[in-house]
């Protein structure tokens, strides 16, 4: 008995000292809003040159010669300017040690989109136009979810799938 008794306390006080976490560790974290901003911006489109493509068909019987030639043109184009729509999403986190944080991911980055909520019925969402070429729509109260955070990076688990956001900063 006197021997399993130290051996006890030992196994006692290695549960509760806490440990770092690991960036494999998942952790939860709740999201507090969640933002999708859209807006169409005018993207350049470049002018073309006129293009001109000849095509012949030629055969030779004897001494007659024979040829077909088409041609193809395809007119010059002027510059031009179209709208394109461009996505922000960001969102209001907090993190097990009680820290805001605020996140953001553009779709040019791998799995990125905006956080969908663990349970619609509890969240709220409203929608703002921000001029006439845009919008905002903001969810609040999305729930609590597992994340992996590297750093800066943070994998968030969520309905729609797996999602990379950045920390910028606090809140």
């Amino acid at each position: 008995m006197r021997t399993l008794a130290p051996v006890l306390l030992a196994s006692c006080l290695s549960l509760a000292v806490p440990y770092p976490a690991t960036a494999a560790d998942k952790i939860k974290i709740e999201i507090v809003e969640a933002t999708e901003t859209m807006l169409m911006l005018p993207r350049y489109v470049p002018g073309t040159r006129e293009q001109v493509s000849t095509h012949c068909d030629a055969s030779v019987q004897g001494d007659t010669a024979k040829g077909d030639c088409n041609t193809t043109v395809a007119p010059a184009t002027n510059p031009s300017s179209v709208l394109m729509p461009s996505f922000e999403f960001s969102a209001k986190a907090i993190l097990p040690d009680g820290s805001h944080v605020a996140l953001v991911c553009y779709p040019w980055n791998k799995n990125c989109w905006s956080i969908a909520p663990m349970a619609p019925e509890r969240s709220n969402s409203n929608c703002d136009t921000v001029s006439s070429t845009g919008h905002t729509c903001t969810t609040r109260a999305l729930g609590v979810y597992q994340a992996k955070r590297n750093e800066n990076d943070l994998v968030i688990y969520a309905p729609n799938g797996k999602l990379k956001y950045q920390i910028t900063g606090s809140w």
